[in-house]
């Protein structure tokens, strides 16, 4: 990557850290998250679409408010795929370290809201839904915008 890239992914990255902070302090209505890791029944599954939200024990405002406005969409939209196995919800901590490994395989510089298409077990491919930081302020085009990636990557 030419210097001048490399530049602006790390004032990029440093801007969202500090938009973190500074965003609206007042957190969206608790959404008990569906928390779900690897285990032998989802392991089953040959080939399922895995939304996790990544974070960090520290968290700000504006993190929790993702993490509710994700799984708010996900549980609105799409209860049917994930009752069914097709989808799978999860918050991973990445501080802990059985977590570390994530940082390196999704490039994780901050919170993050990842897709991940897995078959038999392994990662595909992967996309980070980057735009959720600059939708947090909108709970409907937050909601629209995750219901419309993961419909894209249902009908692939």
């Amino acid at each position: 990557m030419p210097p001048f890239w490399e530049k602006t992914r790390v004032f990029f990255s440093l801007m969202l850290f500090i938009m973190g902070f500074c965003l609206s302090p007042v957190i969206a209505q608790e959404i008990p998250a569906a928390r779900v890791e690897n285990t032998a029944e989802t392991a089953l599954q040959s080939s399922r679409l895995v939304v996790t939200y990544f974070h960090t024990t520290f968290r700000c405002p504006t993190c929790h408010r993702i993490e509710n406005y994700s799984n708010h969409a996900i549980h609105a939209n799409f209860e049917n795929q994930l009752q069914s196995g097709k989808i799978v919800w999860q918050v991973i901590n990445v501080d802990k370290p059985e977590n570390k490994h994530f940082i390196k395989e999704y490039q994780l510089y901050s919170k993050h809201l990842i897709v991940s298409q897995v078959k038999d077990g392994k990662t595909v491919r992967w996309k980070d839904l980057k735009k959720v930081w600059m939708l947090v302020r909108s709970e409907k085009k937050f909601e629209d915008y995750v219901k419309t990636e993961i419909s894209d990557w249902l009908k692939e």
